[in-house]
């Protein structure tokens, strides 16, 4: 465990030597750029906290093989490129918070093969839409689902509505149309909409 949060660190290229960490957080630090090479050693991470830096970059070309990831949260950066299908191998995940970065194209289907996942993020990422996953709808765990102010289109899945612990959903400032699922009358732990 390292914990390196709320400070102005600047060189994160020697965590990749810590080949065993299992939780990691540096966020709201002052670390610009790509992540170096030298994470890709850390395969045993459970939970990466990223959040709150400058850095750049395809994070996922470092990630995608991070298969004991639990909690992922990249939000408030500027990393680039597409979400991959490995995403959906990522089996153990329970979080995932990616807004405010600089994403393109769409959620890969995939998701809908992390069977633990309880919270998704993706807000104020103009680059991303398309339609929303229906994939979504065989979390049967998930509970928070944030995707506003991006470019999603279509209409709202009636899929959503299998997500019988889903208490928080946001799609506001969309392109979204059409009408609201009958069938989210099915979800009884709706609290926010």
């Amino acid at each position: 465990t390292l914990f390196l949060e709320q400070n102005q660190l600047t060189n994160i290229d020697a965590v990749g030597e810590y080949r065993y960490l299992e939780h990691l957080s540096v966020s709201k630090n002052a670390f610009q750029g790509p992540l170096p090479e030298s994470f890709k050693q850390l395969k045993y991470l459970k939970t990466l906290y990223l959040h709150t830096n400058a850095f750049t970059g395809q994070v996922f070309d470092i990630l995608k093989d991070f298969k004991k990831l639990e909690l992922l949260d990249l939000a408030f950066n500027k990393f680039e490129g597409t979400l991959p299908a490995e995403l959906g191998e990522m089996s153990n995940l329970t979080s995932v918070f990616l807004g405010h970065n600089e994403f393109r194209g769409t959620i890969p289907a995939e998701i809908g093969r992390c069977p633990n996942l309880k919270e998704f993020q993706i807000d104020a990422s103009h680059k991303i839409g398309g339609p929303i996953p229906t994939e979504f709808g065989k979390l049967a765990n998930l509970e928070f689902l944030k995707l506003d102010t991006c470019a999603f289109n279509g209409t709202l899945p009636p899929e959503l509505a299998e997500c019988q612990k889903l208490y928080f959903l946001d799609v506001n400032s969309n392109d979204l149309g059409g009408r609201i699922p009958t069938e989210f009358g099915k979800l009884g732990n709706m609290r926010t909409l």
